[in-house]
């Protein structure tokens, strides 16, 4: 009989099994479960996934990682619960009901189904058993910020609502002595849920205790004056004042007491389809409270970039807090976006007016204007809104002189120059905003109906809520056109903000209006910040790029436009800023529309910082594998930085530009400068391809490889082939080895010996993995390497040799060729060379039966291996250490070793490496009698691999199934 599984998510996350509770333990497994819950039977976007894993800050590999965590989680659930691989995710199948959100959602539609037909009992009934599910807080033990700040809230919100509906069932229905506790308890778990109040104020007064409502009305007034600076709701105060009065009745009291109309309200009218922004709506509520003992006017300023939702925050926060402000509420906007902001004069004449002035009497100057403003408002309750300020100086002449008042301004700038204000910088949409919004706009259920492309929207719009309600706006009259249609044609990065345009609405001209009113130095820092990736980037960037200019100032400038955002501190000191998404795409079409030579000029400048940077760190790193770099050309100048002091920490400055690096080649390939951006290349990429990311190395070396072929360069694309070859070593063995074999050929042609070692080695290894005959390359390169006498040549064409013997099972052949190179490296004193050596030395050693050899080879191993910086080469090394465990009898530190070996190689993406982990780790098992494990584990490993699974290595691991299954044949005919 099939096991009975249970998922449990309304609460802590948890999954039994026959009754018996699964084990899950690990964090990012706990995410990904919790993830693919949430959304049982939809395709959850792996892009979603490693949002929620790494909160916005993946690996490099984050694909492999998930791949594994997927693949472990599968293991833990069995095939009682089927987790399928879609195109662009992954999606979770459970069996019926098995899931209590199901449940729950079930139980709500017979509830509805019931109050349909009038059967109230019914509804009630299955209320109850839907409330019953929720166990509290939502996913606790779930460690992921990303998903808490997405999902649960919506999901919180949702039990809820549900209780909210089940209570006011229970008093319809006279049960108010029995909830009157329950409501209590729950009110005081989320005190800030008004309606849940309401209803214990009435169970409490229609249970005889008046007295008690009356405190439960007194606790909540306190603690919303004091946290958030509010009074209750109309529905509150209406109960409480119908309570004093005696007029509270058993009927339901939820149109309460109108609030008074003020004498004056200039607001827009409130926005129906307002969504979110929760933190921010309570925070600038706060921040405008007036009370007796503040002696200031409150003022708020909200700035963020066009199109974020300035205005819409502030008309909707306006209306909220109106009741404080009973004198009236003024707005006005100002223009200021744009390069031409409204005169102070006019504006004040204009508020005057409103506030009971005739333009015949009021007075002519600016500065008169100004006093007899605040003498109007002075010592009143008014709430003036200014929208769209330019700058402080607009802003000043229209704050009240008096307290009382209050001021609420927006701007596209941050306005710090203005005395005693509250600063809120308004951040885009979470993704679960900006689906809300569309749901709003839009028929929830085609919403619903395509989840994750809504998502794939909310992001292509770069969380704008302007950009949102445009793709709204054209999606809303074509019902039948599907989400997917329109978000296929955003991906589209040349004609995006073509796209996101309708009517009046345009994001491109929003941000036109921004670059318009700045100043002709600041305007070209935008262009120029178009020639670099939507990545964060360091303000002396910025200055390289501005003809040698004050990056700081430029980029000071930009933030204070709203059009860049600091985003903390880099591992080389430096500031980092960013811009958004769509501001990036508009800074891109601008610089493509700048002149050519100007901006070839520019980027030489940047590059030329580079390159000097990177000899700087190519002279002090350890990883120098495949071609030696070029000299560097004569007259290279840096920009305004430093470089020495930026490149003090090699590792530091790699990690912190390798966005900004691999672009810039890009970038310089594009502009014509392809031999300067293969000597970048060849400078950067042996050190980077230690943290992995190895697809993008291939793709970069692909460009300059092109960009060199174009130029009729044979020299530079040869080298660029040959160099990217070595990496697709890791990743596609047949596409390496024709890299390989038409680099050999050129560079036997073009008598590049140095060159021809390197591919010829290269192409060695391919064949090897290939399970192909490779001895007669490893010969030819070492023939060539002892003809030029260069050690490095010789270093590598010796290992190889000994490669291709060790696998022919020819190790003690092996040694002697391994020995001499070793002296070679050592001589050379290449850390990561002699790391080489004794890594084979050690495999050799085993397979020889010389542990003891083995083992102080792997201790000289350990020494020459920086951990701190080289994970890879820590990986490696405890491949093959797990395999001497294992041959010294010591199966549980093998196992230890494997799995930390599996960590690392998934942490640096070396699919080859994360193979041979696994296998090491099924060797551990086998070794342990743990037969059947071993070939489980072997099982899934040859059936989920792709890259690494070589034919070499599908030999090995095939042939170490064969072992496990024989033992576990061996064992049931013992039994």
């Amino acid at each position: 009989m099939a096991a009975v599984i249970q998922f449990r998510i309304l609460g802590d996350l948890e999954v039994r099994r026959d009754g018996v509770l699964v084990a899950i333990s690990a964090t990012k497994i706990r995410i990904i479960l919790a993830s693919l819950l949430l959304r049982a039977g939809r395709v959850v976007p792996v892009s979603t996934l490693a949002d929620r894993l790494w909160d916005n800050d993946p690996p490099a590999d984050a694909r492999a990682a998930l791949q594994t965590y997927v693949a472990r989680l599968r293991r833990l659930l069995g095939a009682d619960a089927e987790i399928r691989s879609r195109s662009g995710g992954y999606v979770i199948e459970t069996p019926p009901r098995s899931c209590d959100l199901h449940e729950f959602d079930e139980r709500l539609e017979t509830a509805r189904t019931a109050l349909d037909r009038g059967d109230r009992a019914d509804a009630l009934e299955s209320l109850r058993a839907a409330t019953r599910l929720w166990r509290g807080p939502i996913l606790f033990d779930v460690d992921s910020a990303p998903l808490h700040r997405d999902e649960v809230p919506r999901l919180q919100e949702r039990c809820l609502v549900a209780a909210e509906r089940r209570f006011a069932l229970e008093l319809e229905l006279g049960h108010h002595r029995a909830v009157a506790e329950e409501l209590r308890a729950l009110s005081a778990t989320y005190p800030f849920q008004e309606g849940l109040r309401t209803y214990l104020m009435q169970a409490l007064y229609r249970s005889g205790r008046q007295a008690e409502a009356l405190e439960v009305y007194r606790d909540v007034a306190a603690l919303l004056r004091g946290e958030l600076g509010v009074e209750p709701g109309a529905e509150l105060r209406g109960l409480h004042q119908a309570i004093l009065l005696g007029e509270a009745t058993g009927e339901d009291t939820r149109d309460g007491v109108p609030p008074s109309l003020p004498a004056l309200c200039q607001l827009p009218p409130a926005i129906g389809d307002f969504v979110g922004r929760t933190v921010e709506v309570a925070r600038i509520a706060r921040s405008l409270a007036c009370d007796k003992e503040r002696a200031t006017v409150p003022i708020v300023v909200v700035s963020g970039v066009a199109g974020v939702g300035k205005s819409a925050l502030a008309v909707h926060v306006a209306h909220r807090v109106r009741h404080r402000f009973p004198d009236g509420q003024l707005h006005v906007n100002l223009g200021g976006g744009g390069p031409a902001p409204r005169d102070v004069s006019e504006v004040l004449s204009e508020l005057l007016y409103a506030l009971g002035l005739h333009p015949a009497a009021q007075p002519r100057s600016t500065e008169a204007r100004a006093a007899t403003f605040r003498a109007r408002v002075a010592d009143r309750r008014i709430l003036i809104v200014l929208d769209d300020a330019a700058d402080a100086r607009q802003v000043v002449p229209l704050l009240p002189g008096t307290a009382g008042s209050a001021v609420l301004v927006t701007s596209r700038r941050s306005l710090e120059e203005l005395p005693s204000a509250d600063w809120h910088r308004l951040q885009p949409f979470s993704v679960a905003e900006g689906v809300s919004l569309l749901s709003r706009i839009l028929d929830p259920g085609r919403v619903a109906g395509e989840r994750p492309v809504a998502e794939e929207l909310v992001d292509l719009c770069g969380r704008l809520p302007l950009a949102l309600r445009i793709i709204g706006a054209r999606l809303q009259p074509r019902p039948t056109v599907q989400l997917r249609t329109l978000a296929d044609r955003l991906h589209d990065e040349h004609r995006r903000l073509d796209e996101l345009a309708v009517g009046d609405l345009a994001v491109r001209s929003e941000l036109a209006v921004s670059y318009g009113g700045l100043a002709a130095p600041i305007q070209l820092a935008v262009r120029r910040m178009g020639l670099l990736p939507a990545e964060s980037f360091a303000a002396w960037t910025l200055g390289a790029l501005t003809d040698g200019g004050d990056g700081e100032r430029a980029v000071e400038q930009l933030m204070t436009a709203g059009l860049l955002e600091p985003v903390g501190v880099d591992l080389t000191g430096q500031l980092r800023y960013r811009p958004h998404d769509l501001v990036a795409l508009f800074a891109r079409e601008l610089a493509s529309r700048d002149d050519e030579e100007a901006t070839r000029t520019a980027y030489r400048r940047l590059l030329d910082t580079f390159l000097l940077a990177a000899h700087s760190v190519h002279l002090r790193v350890v990883r120098k594998d495949g071609l030696p770099p070029d000299p560097l050309p004569e007259g290279l100048a840096a920009g305004p930085v430093d470089v020495a002091e930026l490149t003090a920490d090699p590792g530091a400055w790699l990690h912190t530009e390798r966005s900004q690096l691999l672009y810039a080649i890009t970038q310089a390939c594009r502009l014509g400068c392809y031999d300067k951006a293969a000597l970048l290349a060849d400078m950067i990429i042996p050190p980077l391809s230690i943290r992995g990311g190895y697809e993008q190395i291939v793709r970069v070396r692909a460009v300059i490889r092109d960009a060199a072929r174009a130029a009729g360069d044979e020299r530079v694309a040869s080298r660029q082939a040959s160099s990217r070859a070595d990496v697709l070593l890791s990743l596609r063995l047949d596409e390496a080895a024709a890299e390989f074999e038409e680099s050999v050929a050129v560079f036997r042609r073009l008598g590049m010996n140095s060159e021809l070692v390197q591919s010829l080695t290269g192409l060695a290894f391919a064949r090897m993995f290939q399970g192909q005959p490779a001895h007669t390359y490893a010969e030819d390169a070492t023939r060539i390497a002892y003809m030029t006498g260069d050690p490095e040549d010789i270093v590598l064409a010796l290992r190889t040799h000994a490669d291709s013997l060790v696998l022919r099972d020819r190790p003690a052949e092996a040694l002697p060729l391994l020995e001499e190179a070793l002296g070679h490296a050592n001589e050379l004193s290449n850390p990561d060379d002699i790391r080489a050596m004794l890594v084979r030395v050690l495999d050799c050693a085993i397979s020889l039966g010389k542990l003891d050899l083995a083992e102080a080879t792997y201790a000289r191993a350990l020494e020459v291996t920086d951990a701190a910086s080289n994970a890879h080469g820590v990986g490696w090394l405890l491949v093959h250490h797990s395999r001497l465990q294992c041959a010294n009898g010591d199966v549980p530190a093998a196992m230890a070793e494997a799995r930390e070996a599996l960590r690392l190689m998934v942490e640096v993406g070396d699919p080859r490496g994360v193979f041979l982990a696994n296998m090491r780790l099924a060797e551990a098992l086998l070794a342990g009698g743990d037969s059947p494990g071993a070939a489980a584990h072997l099982h899934t490993l040859l059936s989920t691999s792709d890259a690494a699974c070589v034919p070499l290595l599908r030999a090995k691991a095939e042939a170490v199934l064969a072992q496990a299954t024989a033992h576990q044949q061996g064992e049931l005919q013992d039994a």
